[in-house]
């Protein structure tokens, strides 16, 4: 279903605001989950009782490999894949008192509005939250949801969606191109699958995509001027909101501008 989802920009320091007007500008930048605040990230374990493997065992070697797999569960994923993840978080929500303390230094940064009926915010998944840590099984089709959309209900607040963006080895890249030599009608398939795929980086997208800014309550003038007269040139649609602080309830308030 098209909404708008929405990420939280600092625009605190030189290189916080230079990413900032960046992504106004069509240029938007998936980091690692390493870089992330949650220590749990992508830190699902595999279900080692659910692999194939254990079936051609006896009673007694597969009670020795139980107990030896509770012990030290297997990690889903390697310390290598994960920095081969290009990983963009967004949310639905662009009031939360809480988003704007942790994600736009304390109010004082701005909060950009995506259509997702554009690229390439149209792919975001929505993570599911639960109490128990997940376990990916051999050989399961679920394998994305269990390790990449799967957090700690602590994290429900954020209500957040990912855009994914993994890397390209150089195996499938030989695929497509002997894919492209015997299929040549494929190649707008090939080329759209490689240019949407890269790991992480940043990456090209219609300015046209930016909905609405929403600046920060504390944000500065001369920030907020900063950010009107980028925005307003290379993304004239996008709708501009000032956050308030509301009078007599613990929450937030737009109001506005454009």
């Amino acid at each position: 279903m098209k909404q708008t989802l929405y990420k939280y920009c600092s625009i605190s320091t030189e290189t916080q605001l230079s990413r900032a007007l960046d992504t106004l500008s069509g240029k938007i930048y998936f980091p690692t989950p390493s870089k992330f605040n949650d220590p749990f990230e992508l830190s699902a374990k595999v279900n080692i009782f659910s692999s194939p493997l254990l079936t051609h065992l006896n009673t007694r070697e597969k009670e020795e490999v139980q107990r030896v797999f509770r012990l030290r569960t297997p990690d889903a994923v390697s310390e290598e894949w994960r920095e081969k993840i290009g990983i963009l978080c967004l949310t639905e929500d662009p009031l939360n008192i809480l988003m704007w303390s942790h994600y736009a230094q304390n109010h004082t940064g701005i909060c950009i509005g995506f259509d997702t009926g554009e690229l390439p915010f149209s792919s975001a998944m929505q993570i599911n939250y639960r109490e128990e840590r997940p376990k990916a099984e051999f050989d399961s089709d679920a394998l994305i949801e269990h390790v990449l959309l799967t957090k700690s209900q602590h994290w429900k607040y954020e209500k957040e969606w990912r855009v994914l963006k993994r890397t390209i080895e150089t195996d499938e890249l030989s695929f497509y191109h002997n894919t492209f030599k015997n299929n040549p009608e494929k190649l707008d398939e090939i080329a759209e699958a490689i240019e949407q795929n890269g790991g992480p980086g940043t990456y090209i997208f219609e300015t046209h995509a930016i909905r609405s800014i929403f600046f920060g309550a504390r944000i500065t003038p001369k920030n907020r001027d900063s950010i009107i007269q980028t925005a307003s040139s290379i993304a004239p649609q996008a709708k501009f909101f000032q956050v308030e602080l509301d009078n007599n309830y613990f929450w937030l308030n737009k109001k506005r501008l454009k």
